[in-house]
């Protein structure tokens, strides 16, 4: 699993764990909670620890499982979190606050970069989008808006399969190139 799996629903889970420790829930069923909460990568990681306890592993170790396996650094921080809490009892939701803070900092930041790397891209497509198509059909016309011409010293208009070829082959590279912009702005997502 990547570490944008493990982000998305982070903040979610955190601000729902910090609201379940708060009201009073032990750690063990604010786990269960989660893990059957829809939270992504993060319930399934809780299902598969809970599933270890209930077979007679303790908390603390699927907890460390669970560290050595997570990629996001803000997960990995809940993770240590919650077995120093289980191991020497230490105040969760402060900690829990501050990272809920922090990873929401980081989405921010985040998307600041992603809007940044992609400011001008929509009038960059829009200008390819409609200039390459414009161009492209005035020289595919154009041996018949030059035809008269012909005939002219000095004057040479290309034969009309040429200049098809030319608007056929412009557009389909303006399609390559539109394509080519949309995945390289996918590949950018930041997944927040």
């Amino acid at each position: 699993m990547s570490q944008q799996e493990e982000d998305i629903s982070l903040i979610y889970a955190l601000r729902g764990i910090q609201v379940l420790i708060g009201a009073g829930v032990g750690l063990e069923s604010t786990m269960t909670h989660i893990a059957k909460g829809g939270y992504g990568k993060i319930s399934t990681d809780f299902s598969k620890a809970l599933n270890g306890v209930n077979r007679g592993q303790r908390l603390e170790d699927e907890l460390k499982r669970l560290i050595t396996t997570s990629k996001s650094d803000d997960y990995r921080r809940l993770l240590n979190s919650m077995l120093n809490n289980v191991s020497s009892n230490t105040d969760l939701i402060s900690s829990l606050e501050q990272q809920a803070s922090r990873a929401e900092e980081n989405r921010t930041d985040r998307l600041k970069r992603y809007i940044e790397d992609l400011s001008g891209l929509p009038e960059k497509a829009l200008i390819l989008g409609f200039l390459a198509p414009l161009i492209c059909g005035l020289a595919g016309i154009a041996p018949f808006l030059l035809g008269g011409l012909s005939g002219v010293p000095g004057v040479s208009v290309p034969p009309v399969e040429t200049m098809m070829f030319f608007y056929k082959g412009g557009l389909f590279a303006t399609i390559g190139l539109l394509v080519m912009m949309l995945l390289g702005a996918k590949s950018k997502d930041p997944g927040v």
